[in-house]
């Protein structure tokens, strides 16, 4: 069974995530953790977060655009993961990373792990 960083390493591959901050377009991926609800067999949910990031122009209309073709592609990816759930995406939002505004929207996804 899988470990939660092997989880988080194998959806960083995927969706050609990076562990420090560029700039955008780019995405991060975070621990949601879990609430621990066991799956059964020593198993549980654990969530992760994709953030999407786009440059930030001042213009909400082209950012939010460039936003959403970036977190379609990456849904893509992602639903085509065995064993992944897709549970949400968020709201478009401004978010200040290394410094930079920038344009972002979460991608909530879960996997069964062992912990």
């Amino acid at each position: 069974m899988t470990t939660v960083v092997e989880a988080r390493t194998a959806l960083v591959s995927a969706v050609g995530a990076s562990d420090y901050a560029i700039d955008p377009p780019a995405c991060y991926v975070y621990s949601n953790g879990s609430d621990l609800t066991p799956l059964g067999g020593g198993g549980i949910e654990w969530g992760f977060r994709v953030t999407c990031a786009v440059p930030y122009p001042g213009d909400d209309a082209t950012a939010s655009g460039a936003l959403a073709a970036l977190v379609a592609a990456k849904l893509t990816i992602v639903r085509a993961l065995a064993g992944w759930r897709t549970l949400s995406v968020s709201p478009d939002q401004l978010r200040t990373i290394a410094g930079g505004e920038q344009f972002t929207a979460d991608i909530a996804v879960s996997y069964r792990v062992h912990v």
